[in-house]
């Protein structure tokens, strides 16, 4: 009897084409691009949101130095989270915001420090200055003081907000990187500001965040307080 053989069938693997490799990735990429678009928008809008939240934060924790001062804070100037005055003054109107004088966070949506500008008449230990009427002891503004700093729609534009004691601004995700008139006047360390629609893209494109503290927000509450009669 002949010895049996047994016989092994080699399957064959096809390999993917080189063409065929091509497509997936394409059609791969074109759903990654297709996902990544609308990723983006909700992170900016969540950069954004946070961005605001903190700024809100910001304005209360200033009314709040106030109140117990008689003073707005100072700007940080060194980064080291501090006001920095000298003497009877600011050692300048515009820095960050001192936000460990404050108590609130350091940074915006994008791990970028918050620029702050003040009036100096708001933020001296000199009572009553910038105002004629009678000085009220240990408080540097009186119910008729007003700011300095204003707020446009665009650079040269129409008023949004005049005679304020202080501003606040985020210089948003590109940080004034662009070359708009607009954002370039937020960053130009001059007492006027442009809050206007956010827009992405293009010569237009403005996302800074700007607000701002209420001159009468702010009598009232120390009114309210006490510090002024």
């Amino acid at each position: 009897m002949m010895p049996r053989k047994e016989l092994f069938c080699v399957q064959q693997i096809k390999g993917f084409t080189l063409l065929e490799i091509a497509i997936v990735l394409l059609v791969f990429g074109l759903v990654i691009g297709g996902l990544m678009g609308p990723l983006q928008v909700q992170l900016e809008s969540l950069d954004r949101k946070t961005t605001v939240n903190e700024i809100g934060l910001i304005k209360e924790s200033i009314v709040g130095f106030a109140i117990r001062n008689g003073r707005l804070p100072c700007p940080d100037t060194d980064s080291d989270g501090a006001e920095d005055i000298s003497g009877s003054a600011c050692t300048q109107v515009y820095g960050n915001v001192p936000w460990a004088t404050l108590g609130v966070g350091a940074i915006d949506g994008w791990k970028r420090p918050f620029t702050y500008r003040v009036d100096m008449s708001f933020a001296d230990t000199i009572d009553g200055s910038g105002c004629a009427d009678d000085d009220t002891a240990g408080v540097s503004f009186e119910i008729c003081s007003t700011g300095d700093i204003n707020v446009f729609d665009s650079q040269g534009g129409n008023a949004v907000a005049s005679n304020l004691p202080a501003i606040i601004v985020s210089h948003g995700k590109n940080w004034a990187q662009t070359s708009g008139s607009d954002e370039g006047e937020n960053e130009d360390n001059d007492a006027d500001f442009v809050d206007k629609t956010y827009a992405s893209g293009g010569s237009n494109n403005y996302d800074d965040i700007v607000d701002w503290v209420n001159l009468n927000t702010l009598i009232a509450k120390m009114v309210l307080a006490k510090k002024l009669p």
